[in-house]
């Protein structure tokens, strides 16, 4: 009876949110641009419903003011530097959760008739513990991807003032060398601020605030200090090559002195597994000694 109960409520809530999806109206452009709070691009593809789900709860997040906190902004970025959906997020979220929440209780009806004595209260409150830490994985795997990124992208950065001032020492103009360094690589973030200088260069803006814009959108704030550099040449007229080459140096020496700070957190990491494998083999060689010393007794 229990099983019939789960199984035609968990129909029923899969019956309503299909025809939600089918009859709910897709946001607008204007919406999408006002959650995510960057430029629309056009794409021509169908919206499935999980898209569907997800636009309407980052609509209803968005409503309740979530995109005024400090964590929407910090989400946000981490959604433009992987180039993830909110939609997508918000939808895989709430799966996870109804998951996590449904799952205990789905189990323990099903296992009841071959004679599982997990109650059922008890499964409704493993599946409320659950919940959060499911809707959390997704969370937790973001700003994982968007942590790697950054990190690729601060090393591309590098590499990038370097080109820069190589443009500069063959007596290229300020702009030219940046959409000029921009284009050499086929890399996604050397492609990301040839998009965005391109993007200034067509609308007049200065490149040196599209940069510093893009920085502060995908959370890089060593490309926010170089936009501040490049701005010093271009309204200051200061001298700009030896500023650029010392910003080149720093870079790379943040990005060594950070590589060597992980190696030595993987080398710490791994001192216990090392540690209980030497007992293990210790134990493996001794024992037999061992053995015979106590048959001896």
């Amino acid at each position: 009876m229990m099983l019939a109960i789960v199984v035609g409520a968990v129909a029923g809530l899969g019956v309503l949110a299909a025809v939600h999806g089918l009859t709910s109206v897709p946001p607008s452009l204007e919406a999408l641009e006002a959650v995510l709070g960057r430029p629309v691009e056009w794409r021509h593809r169908s919206v499935g419903p999980s898209e569907r789900l997800g636009g309407w709860v980052v609509s209803k997040l968005h409503q309740g003011g979530l995109s005024r906190r400090h964590r929407w902004s910090a989400l946000t970025s981490s959604l433009e530097v992987t180039g993830e959906s909110a939609d997508r997020l918000a939808s895989t979220v709430v799966a996870a959760g109804a998951a996590g929440l449904l799952g205990p209780p789905l189990l323990s009806a099903l296992f009841r008739p071959f004679g599982s004595a997990v109650p059922l209260g008890m499964a409704v409150a493993f599946g409320l513990v659950a919940l959060p830490l499911c809707a959390g994985v997704p969370l937790a795997a973001l700003a994982r991807r968007a942590k790697e990124r950054r990190r690729h992208f601060r090393g591309v950065v590098a590499s990038f003032v370097d080109l820069v001032v190589l443009g500069l020492a063959g007596g290229v103009g300020i702009e030219g060398a940046l959409l000029a360094a921009s284009q050499v690589s086929s890399d996604w973030a050397s492609q990301r601020m040839g998009r965005v200088l391109l993007r200034a260069r067509d609308s007049g803006e200065s490149p040196w605030n599209a940069l510093g814009r893009l920085g502060q959108e995908l959370g890089v704030p060593e490309l926010e200090e170089l936009s501040a550099t490049l701005q010093l040449a271009g309204t200051e007229g200061a001298r700009i090559r030896l500023s650029l080459s010392a910003r080149a140096v720093s870079l790379r020496r943040h990005e060594q002195a950070e590589a060597e700070s992980t190696a030595n957190a993987m080398t710490e990491r791994l001192f216990l597994p090392g540690a209980l494998l030497l007992v293990g083999f210790l134990l493996f060689v001794g024992y037999p000694a061992f053995s015979r010393i106590l048959g001896g007794w």
